[in-house]
């Protein structure tokens, strides 16, 4: 291998094809340079550069004798103002990743200390091929920090810089700071509108002045990344363009290897091309960190597509990676997911609908999505992987409660049995915050002790404990389980649990049986994404149902991951999921904020701060997320902000966000996402594509 010779050694011409093979898979890996359209331009420009210099080199060719053209071809470039992008790259990778230096004037702070810094130096023009739109302006009142910078904008109608928007500043030096736009506006040297209005003709607006007053436009820029690792401020009024896609992946995807990427999303480069952001799989599923947070107001924010979309990259990367992981989605209102089968037989059927207006946008990132991250619907449909269960109607004839009513939808319902099988905290889900009390929990834990003991039904567990009350001979007190208990709170309990079962818990809690279906959460196997309807349930049903399966999905992981630490995984637990992200919309009504007495979320929230080591993610969606639990808030790695209320944008949750980029969340369109990662140094705003089966609806699929 080529990465094992000396400096001096002479290279032969397998050695040579080793050499470009490697700057491939690291200009891939370490770069970046992948995944967006052009991105093998961009490689074989800089392997085409390398092979250039290997031929100038003097013969034999050595990496030593190579790495000195290459300062030689720097020093050119920059005496005659040329761009040095891909003499860097090349610099970079003899430097980290074959050992062998090169002394450049951009050269890595941690590969060579002593080398002049580069940052002091003064700009002079871009390079060729960018145009440059604004300079960096440290002043008094705006100084450049480490982190951020202000640069003021050329006055010309075809520059369109938002918040938001991805720009780069650089020197002749090479190097480049990167950064998101998070505040903008436009001032003029007029005090007033007093003034401005005097100014016009004495404020006749029809009138065309011989002269234009001159308008400035600044941009408040937080640095994402600095393409020579220092923390300092820039040094110079640097020019300043739009990042490259290049540029862009390499800031947002510097710390996140491939094999962990998951797409998250698109942004748009200088040439208006759409470039990938990724999440780190790690980071989302465990086992470094877990969750996903998705808030935005209803009907205007898409959060449950974008947490399908989340959902698919997850497959994906499961499918490619080996990563082990299933998802499970609760549809918690109207039928957002539980058509997402329904899609065309093949991809070619989209293919004409490519330029569409409206459409063609979401179309072009599905097949980018598809070609270089194999996120595949349509494949997934076919084999299968998609399951749709939902609560088994309480009416004489069956059926299911469901708007989705084929013979795909498997029905469920739970007996007592299995509701403490998962744990006793599933049977809080029957009774309202105000009614467990310290007494209740008591109650409820002998009851589901002697339930569990003798395998008792809810009508008989019902019956042994009225049975109870009316033997008992203390006064106000009775013996249930070897325990004492206020014959009060035992009328109390038993009166929530009969109105429970006989009305809001109708077809999916079993009052007399133990013969029940369960959701078959032990089938899941890596790869298969589950829908589990739960629309037409009551609040307690809906909460029943989440947690029980919550509790159910737990355990599993944490068994399994115990088995394997020991050695000692087989049989049905080890063709289950490493990893299960599980989706739920309205996460605020599991996982209330407040105070709310915990016993109906404690184990939630508990298992939220736990899921990271077993392996569960909650990817989680609300309008609000101020009312979400803050600890499941504090243990979630990824936020994601579609449009909202102002009000609501100002509180603590959103302090991730500029004040600038608060102020574009409130006018957000659908398809966008302000998003923040664990390995992101800042936010980012990212677009995703209608849902796919959305798509074939609207072009006439059936």
């Amino acid at each position: 291998m080529v990465t094992l010779k000396s400096s001096g050694d002479a290279l032969t011409q397998d050695d040579l094809n080793s050499l470009l093979e490697e700057l491939d898979k690291w200009l891939k890996s370490e770069k970046k340079i992948s995944n967006y359209p052009n991105a093998r331009v961009d490689r074989d420009r800089r392997k085409g550069k390398l092979e250039e210099l290997v031929r100038k080199a003097p013969r034999p060719p050595t990496l030593k004798r190579i790495a000195d053209e290459i300062k030689d071809e720097i020093e050119l470039a920059l005496s005659e103002n040329e761009d040095p992008d891909v003499l860097q790259d090349i610099a970079e990778f003899f430097q980290n990743r074959l050992g062998v230096e090169v002394k450049t004037p951009f050269a890595p702070r941690f590969i060579t200390e002593k080398q002049p810094v580069s940052a002091g130096i003064e700009p002079t023009e871009p390079p060729v091929g960018a145009r440059v739109i604004g300079r960096v302006a440290p002043t008094i009142r705006t100084p450049a920090t480490p982190t951020e910078f202000t640069f003021w904008v050329e006055d010309s109608e075809d520059v369109h810089v938002e918040t938001g928007s991805l720009v780069t500043a650089r020197n002749e030096g090479g190097v480049r700071i990167t950064g998101l736009v998070s505040e903008i506006q436009a001032v003029s040297d007029v005090e007033t509108v007093l003034d401005s209005f005097y100014a016009h003709a004495f404020g006749r607006p029809e009138a065309e002045l011989p002269t234009r007053l001159p308008l400035v436009m600044s941009a408040k820029v937080e640095v994402v990344r600095r393409s020579d690792g220092r923390t300092e401020p820039i040094r110079g009024t640097w020019p300043v363009t739009f990042a490259t896609a290049k540029e862009i992946r390499e800031a947002y995807g510097a710390e996140i290897s491939p094999e962990h990427e998951v797409l998250a999303g698109f942004t748009y480069d200088d040439q208006g091309n759409p470039v990938p952001i990724s999440l780190d799989a790690r980071y989302v599923v465990g086992y470094e960190a877990a969750h996903i947070n998705i808030s935005g107001a209803s009907g205007v924010a898409t959060k449950t597509s974008y947490a399908l979309f989340l959902l698919y990259g997850l497959l994906a990367y499961s499918e490619k990676c080996d990563g082990s992981v299933a998802a499970v989605a609760f549809n918690v209102k109207e039928a957002d997911l539980m058509f997402i089968d329904h899609l065309p037989e093949e991809w070619n059927e989209l293919k004409r609908w490519e330029q569409h207006a409206r459409l063609g946008p979401s179309v072009g990132l599905w097949f980018q999505a598809r070609d270089h991250y194999g996120v595949d619907p349509i494949k997934w449909a076919q084999e299968r992987r998609f399951r749709f269960f939902a609560p088994m109607h309480f009416r004489p004839e069956g059926g299911v409660l469901s708007q989705r009513r084929d013979d795909i939808i498997k029905p469920f319902n739970y007996s007592l049995d299995t509701l403490i099988r998962s744990g006793v905290g599933s049977l809080y889900a029957l009774f309202d915050v105000g009614d467990l009390d310290e007494k209740a929990l008591a109650l409820i834990a002998s009851m589901s002790e002697v339930a569990r003991a003798e395998s008792l039904t809810f009508e008989t567990l019902i019956r042994r404990v009225e049975a109870a009350l009316k033997s008992g001979d203390r006064g106000d007190w009775f013996t249930f389980g070897n325990t004492s208990h206020h014959k009060a709170t035992a009328h109390k309990i038993l009166n929530r649990m009969k109105h429970a079962l006989d009305n809001q818990l109708r077809g999916v809690v079993l009052r007399s049986e133990n013969t029940d279906q369960p959701i078959p959460i032990q089938d899941l196997r890596p790869g298969q994404l589950w829908v589990i309807d739960i629309t037409q349930l009551s609040d307690k049903g809906q909460r029943l149902v989440f947690q029980t399966l919550v509790r159910t999905v737990f355990q599993k992981l944490e068994e399994r991951k115990s088995l394997e630490l020991t050695g000692q995984l087989q049989g049905e637990l080890r063709a289950f999921p490493k990893h299960v992200v599980i989706f739920v919309d309205e996460l605020n009504k599991f996982v209330p904020a407040g105070q709310e007495y915990s016993a109906l979320k404690g184990e939630i929230v508990e298992m939220a701060a736990r899921g990271r080591s077993v392996g569960m993610a909650l990817c989680g969606a609300q309008q609000l997320a101020s009312k979400v639990d803050e600890e499941v808030l504090a243990n979630t790695s990824t936020f994601a902000v579609g449009r909202s209320h102002a009000v609501e944008i100002r509180k603590p949750p959103y302090a991730w966000l500029a004040e600038g980029l608060k102020e574009r969340a409130m006018v957000l369109d659908k398809g966008w996402m302000l998003l923040w990662h664990s390995l992101h140094k800042r936010p980012v705003l990212v677009r995703f594509p209608l849902p796919l089966h959305r798509i074939f609806e609207e072009v006439g699929g059936s």
